[in-house]
């Protein structure tokens, strides 16, 4: 298993219980430790945020749609078909 597939397990629990300030402290938890290799953000932001779409979590789809801005011009171009997919999920 992906080192990456193992982080989404605690963020996925933290959407699930609606916890933002959590969530928080894992990113910059995650974000200041050296795994042996870059994390593959975009993949987990995906992963994330149709998560939380799923879950209906709007305050913590805000505050991914602030670190979307973080991203190269490439990866936003990559990861914006997923705008409209959490749209459809979010009507259901």
């Amino acid at each position: 298993m992906r080192i990456e597939d193992r982080l989404l397990v605690d963020i996925k629990d933290n959407i699930d219980k609606g916890n933002l300030e959590g969530l928080h402290d894992l990113y910059n938890e995650y974000d200041e430790t050296d795994f042996g290799r870059e994390l593959v953000w975009d993949y987990m932001f995906q992963k994330m945020y149709i998560h939380a779409s799923l879950r209906k979590k709007i305050d913590i789809l805000k505050w991914f749609d602030d670190l979307y801005k973080e991203f190269d011009p490439i990866q936003q171009i990559a990861m914006r078909q997923m705008f409209s997919y959490s749209k459809y999920l979010l009507r259901q």
